[in-house]
């Protein structure tokens, strides 16, 4: 008899030989522990120093392609929608025919430092250990020394320099206190464990 029976496949599991695709996280890890919301936009990355563990969230916006460098240490964190962008200086010439020429300034944030949400910084220096609110201006050229709180929705004016353990608010800034000496050490501490349960969110996430 050549009748041909067809198997009954009903009662049998079918399993697919596709591997499995792997969620993508909404973070970029780099080769120095960085991680870079995949929504973040770094312009000319070439010209975007991060030393290392730090992290830059979603929506922020880092302007490398000023042809001037942005430096920024560990951990340092970077919040949405904020704007890392090389301020810029105007020199005059000295004749009266000359036009004066602009040219851009590198920015450098230190070590610890943690930058807050919906922020445009303009400074040519933030130093180690500066707590930065939502909402602050830091304005064309102006230096935050280290060990700084500068309270939400502050505008720091051109120019200003503000030295280190300064509490800072206002429109225009305005110096209100002062941070103990331990604020040194506590925000060192606070940076590192942010950045530590950052990571571990991440890979929980990833299970």
């Amino acid at each position: 008899d050549t009748t041909l029976v067809r198997p009954d496949l009903t009662r049998h599991k079918v399993r697919s030989t596709m591997p499995k695709q792997e969620e993508v996280s909404p973070y970029i890890r780099t080769a120095a522990h960085n991680y870079v919301s995949r929504s973040a936009q770094i312009h000319n990355p070439r010209r975007v120093e991060m030393k290392g563990k730090s992290v830059v969230l979603a929506y922020a916006i880092l302007r490398g392609d000023f042809n001037s460098p942005i430096r920024i240490g560990r951990y340092v964190s970077i919040g949405i929608h904020t704007i890392l962008r090389p301020p810029t200086l105007i020199e005059s010439s000295g004749g009266r025919s000359m036009k004066p020429t602009m040219s851009y300034l590198p920015i450098t944030v230190g070590n610890n430092t943690r930058i807050g949400k919906y922020c445009v910084i303009e400074a040519t220096a933030v130093g180690s250990s500066v707590f930065i609110g939502d909402d602050v201006v830091l304005s064309k050229r102006c230096i935050i020394k280290d060990c700084c709180r500068i309270e939400d929705g502050t505008v720091v004016p051109s120019d200003m320099v503000i030295p280190p353990f300064s509490i800072v608010k206002g429109c225009p800034a305005k110096i209100v206190g002062e941070l103990p000496e331990s604020a040194a050490v506590d925000i060192v501490d606070e940076s590192v464990d942010a950045y530590t349960a950052f990571v571990q969110e991440q890979q929980q996430q990833k299970r």
